[in-house]
């Protein structure tokens, strides 16, 4: 069994667009150091994506219009982008395993452990962990590789909130480079990557 990495809506419309999160910018560097490590591994490397439909989806009567599927705001920061084996998972509602085949994806990838980075801490972040546990995945949370909205103590409060609740272990960027250095590689073999970024 295998740990993926869930890279959770490092998107233009969050890092540096009109919803941008303050502190989003300083976890880019944490969260590329992971991927580069994971795929030299052959671990499975997901970006799960807000990816929204005008006029349709709900969510957008709370938080307005962002991540428009086909823009440029729905799209993977340019120092993030997806490579060739990466898997790119879309949502229209906070959990990256709502209504989406993610699930699926993990169970074929024979993952068993998934390590969450990205934002927001207490909202997609969060709701992705709580279905993680739901559906029997060990849940890791990259300390400073995560981010809030509302700044650094709702960003601890909502990790805390996944250790306490989920059971999620709380790690650096470097605990999860160095453990896995440790391990032998593992040989993803299960196709290429789903979707485009």
């Amino acid at each position: 069994m295998a740990t993926a990495l869930l890279i959770v809506d490092m998107l233009n419309e969050f890092v540096s667009g009109k919803m941008r999160c303050d502190d989003a910018p300083g976890i880019v560097p944490k969260i590329k150091g992971l991927a580069d490590c994971f795929r030299k591994k052959g671990l499975p490397v997901v970006y799960i994506c807000d990816t929204h439909y005008p006029g349709v989806d709900r969510e957008l009567e709370l938080w307005g219009e962002h991540a428009i599927s086909g823009t440029w705001g729905a799209e993977v920061v340019d120092e993030l982008k997806p490579q060739g084996r990466d898997f790119v998972v879309r949502k229209r509602r906070y959990s990256g395993f709502f209504q989406t085949d993610l699930d699926l994806l993990l169970r074929e990838l024979e993952v068993d452990r998934v390590a969450l980075t990205g934002i927001d801490t207490n909202i997609c972040v969060r709701h992705t962990a709580a279905d993680a546990f739901f559906r029997g995945y060990r849940v890791a949370v990259v300390r400073d590789a995560v981010a809030s909205w509302d700044g650094a103590k709702a960003n601890e409060e909502g990790i805390r909130y996944m250790s306490e609740i989920y059971g999620a272990e709380v790690q650096s960027a470097e605990e999860i480079i160095e453990s896995l250095e440790q391990k032998g590689t593992h040989r993803q073999e299960k196709g290429q990557g789903g979707a485009n970024p």
